[in-house]
């Protein structure tokens, strides 16, 4: 009797440390792909709908509904957000929230600074070109994204992402502006649920994005291919967690909003 004790005491102790990860984990084998927002009470305009599914990915990842601004609570309530929005982009006021979204967007030109010396440049000059062409404050990173485009191309082909050379060249080529695209949109949509912003600020900064989606992209999958180069490139150590699979879903699954709205139709 007393072993069993200790065990319950054990297994509360565990518990309580550990609740968050815990409920992470039921939520994350409870989830649906592409789950709908059952509670919602307006209906998407295709613009709006498009704006949205450019978080498709992150949003995926994070267990928010496709089809509306709010999110299920069930699966990505207020809680929830303010703790990933304070803990991945220090946003935890409405002026903070309102700062990230006005300056966010930026990452991806230095990915694309490094894809460019990648893909031009031979390796044993990447420093020195590096050197002539590059800010002193951006050289570190700017040389680190070289390094880790070999890993990520590598990741890119083995994930289907690309399916030879010849397409991961022209995938490169069209650069990782989709990772900060996708990401703002996500921002945006945590900031409303975590009540940071109100409606009308969140689709400001969400349909902002459209116009520059359309412009760089014919298709969701182009879309999905840069944004999962700037994943692969920016994080190559932990790019490879169930994200090529939601990719993938995100590209193929006839639930898949990409499916039901293309893009540019």
């Amino acid at each position: 009797m007393e072993f069993l004790l200790i065990i319950l005491l054990l297994c509360v102790s565990l518990l309580m440390r550990y609740n968050r990860e815990v409920l992470l984990l039921i939520k994350i084998l409870r989830h649906k792909p592409f789950s709908q927002n059952l509670k919602k009470d307006e209906q998407l305009t295709i613009e709006q709908q498009n704006a949205l599914s450019a978080g498709l990915i992150i949003a995926e990842q994070h267990m928010f509904c496709w089809d509306s601004l709010e999110s299920d609570a069930r699966n990505s309530g207020k809680r929830e957000q303010k703790y990933r929005l304070r803990t991945a982009w220090g946003v935890f006021s409405s002026q903070s929230a309102t700062e990230c979204l006005s300056s966010f967007g930026e990452l991806h030109k230095l990915i694309d600074v490094a894809i460019d010396i990648y893909l031009k440049v031979p390796k044993e000059q990447w420093q020195s070109c590096i050197n002539e062409q590059v800010p002193e404050d951006y050289r570190e990173i700017i040389m680190s994204y070289c390094a880790s485009l070999d890993q990520a191309s590598s990741i890119l082909i083995e994930n289907k992402v690309a399916e030879n050379q010849d397409e991961l060249h022209q995938i490169l080529l069209r650069g990782s502006i989709a990772w900060d695209l996708g990401r703002l949109v996500y921002i945006a949509r945590a900031s409303y649920v975590a009540g940071y912003i109100d409606k009308d600020q969140a689709w400001q900064s969400i349909n902002s994005v459209l116009p520059t989606v359309k412009q760089y992209f014919a298709n969701w999958k182009e879309f999905g291919q840069s944004y999962m180069v700037g994943r692969a490139v920016s994080q190559p150590d932990d790019a490879n967690y169930g994200l090529f699979d939601i990719y993938t879903q995100c590209t193929t699954s006839e639930e898949s909003p990409w499916l039901k709205y293309p893009l540019n139709n």
